[in-house]
Order: structure tokens, then sequence, then C-alpha cells
């Protein structure tokens, strides 16, 4: 099929896509959340002149991408647009905010090392807590993906993304 062809989808599968929709508003809601605490701690005294503050910032940046990615793509699966290119790309806008919010975490402890004021400590314990809900809400945003895809073709549809972005052995 080539990638620009129109996908059909039924009845069953558009409510299927709405479910992922109101998953990643959910979602969306922890990331701002996530992002607002960010940059509280920037901002703070105790902490804003902490190593790796700028980059821990940015990729919690890219995570709230990342969202608006997958949600991009899902709005764009309700009209003529929704292809084999499209069911790509929403695979990879949800990796994109699966990725980052690895480095979110690995970018938090770097900075939480730097850190001795009792009130930083606070956020960046608050911001621990957001980044399980974020998990959470990441893991039922894939939920919902696999209902969609089917579970198998959301996994080859992973798979073909990552072969896609991996250098190959030297």
């Amino acid at each position: 099929m080539p990638e620009n062809s129109s996908v059909h989808m039924s009845e069953e599968e558009q409510q299927r896509l709405l479910e992922w929709w109101e998953a990643t508003e959910q979602g969306t809601v922890v990331v701002k959340r996530l992002v607002s605490s960010i940059t509280e701690l920037r901002l703070h005294p105790e902490s804003s002149r902490a190593d790796g503050m700028i980059l821990f910032y940015r990729a919690a940046s890219e995570v709230s991408y990342g969202y608006a990615g997958i949600r991009g793509c899902i709005r764009r699966s309700f009209t003529s647009e929704y292809s084999e290119f499209l069911r790509h790309n929403i695979v990879r806008c949800h990796g994109f905010a699966r990725r980052f919010s690895v480095d979110t975490k690995v970018l938090l402890e770097r900075v939480a090392k730097q850190i001795s004021g009792a009130n930083a400590m606070q956020i960046v314990e608050r911001i621990r807590e957001i980044l399980r809900e974020n998990d959470a809400a990441l893991t039922e945003i894939e939920n919902k993906a696999n209902a969609f895809f089917g579970e198998k073709t959301f996994q080859s549809l992973q798979a073909s993304h990552m072969q896609s972005i991996t250098l190959p052995p030297s």
C-alpha cells in the first residue's frame, strides 16, 4: 500500500481511537503539571544553578512535544489524512514521549544530587511523583494504542520504527 493512501476505519476503530485520544488528554494534564513543577524548581534559589537544569527542563518539554505529536496524529486520523504514513508517525511520537520521559527521570536525579535546600528537595519529590503519574499515563496511552492497532500490529510498527532510526552495525 502506498504511504499516502487513505486508510478506512470502522466505527469500532473510531471508538478505540477516541478512547486513545481521551487517554492522551489525561496524560497532557500530567505533563503540564510536570513542566510547571520543573519551572518552579528552575526558579527556586536553592536549585536554579544546578548543573544540567536546562537539559532537564528541555527533556520534559520534549515529553510534552511527544504528547502533542500523538494528539495531532490522532486528530488527523479522524480525517481523510489517515494513512499508513500517519500510523507510523503516531508510533514515532509515542516512542518520543516514552524515551524523553526516561531522560527526564535520569536528569532529575542528576540535578537532585546538586540540591541541598529542603524547599527545593520538596519540589524534587513532587516531580518524582508526577513522573510516576506520567509513566502510568504513558502505559495507559500504550494500552489504548494496542487496542486500536492490535498488540501485534503496534509492536510491529514500533519495531519497524526502531529499525528505521537505528544505525547498522559497523
